[in-house]
């Protein structure tokens, strides 16, 4: 029997919250007696039953998934059951997935590898199976589902689906709300040649009811392992993005004015 700390309701509340991701260094830190200034603990998957159940005894618990909601199928159902039991234990008052890919098939590590161009759906497949798939995970979770924009990187794989128009498209007709990932939308800007305004203002921003902040930073910054990495995954896609030094990347590094600036 699961007895995860309960949030308190929401819609009195007078501020938003602040959570942070319950990695080990947030573990280490809770138990040397330690206790960060947030009000819950974001947790995944990836983290394993045991080490989530051991959170949710100290902090109120979000739940963000990390399946691919852009293959020919819905989830399988021993896959869902699974995710049934997570919000269970986590007690989350929602949870989250990546809107999904422009390739079936694909884990979030491969996606940063060079894919072949013939994996890629067309805009239809892609909307038409994550919209199913989403809705299908929607109606079988007892909490509520949120789609988190995905930040654009330039291959095969993210055709499509950080586009604003497609964005909206996908929510609306699964019916879920947005977890608006502000690196995420600087990332994509960059990459389209927008400023993060324009970009933010042509998304649908009445469905946000979740931000994550983190600071996205410059290709040049990365070891020369990955710029090259990045660099060979934009010839795939050189006829439809340019590529420029200047684009920015997803490190989940420390916010920066220009970040700051986006939250006010």
């Amino acid at each position: 029997m699961y007895h995860p700390i309960p949030w308190p309701e929401l819609a009195t509340l007078s501020r938003p919250l602040l959570g942070a991701n319950g990695t080990e260094a947030m573990a280490a830190l809770l138990a040397a007696g330690e206790e960060p200034p947030v009000d819950y603990m974001k947790v995944g998957p990836f983290m394993g039953m045991e080490a989530i159940g051991a959170l949710s005894q100290a902090y109120p618990l979000m739940l963000h998934l990390d399946d691919t909601l852009s293959a020919h199928t819905p989830l399988p159902e021993d896959q869902v059951a699974r995710l049934q039991d997570l919000v269970r234990l986590t007690g989350t008052p929602w949870t989250s997935e990546h809107l999904g890919f422009g390739v079936a098939e694909i884990t979030l590590d491969e996606s940063l590898q060079v894919q072949a161009l013939s994996l890629g759906l067309s805009r239809e497949v892609a909307q038409a199976n994550i919209v199913r798939n989403a809705s299908a995970l929607r109606a079988a979770l007892p909490v509520s589902l949120l789609l988190e924009n995905v930040p654009l990187y330039p291959n095969v794989v993210h055709r499509h689906i950080t586009r604003p128009a497609f964005m909206g498209e996908v929510l609306s007709s699964s019916r879920c709300d947005m977890l608006l990932d502000l690196a995420h939308a600087r990332v994509t800007a960059s990459l389209l040649g927008m400023t993060p305004e324009a970009y933010l203002e042509a998304l649908p921003l009445e469905r946000v009811r979740e931000i994550h902040l983190s600071g996205p930073r410059a290709i040049s910054t990365l070891p020369p392992s990955q710029q090259r990495l990045l660099q060979d995954n934009a010839c795939t896609v050189a006829s439809e993005l340019a590529f420029d030094d200047r684009w920015l990347v997803d490190v989940h590094d420390t916010m920066t004015e220009v970040d700051y600036a986006l939250v006010t």
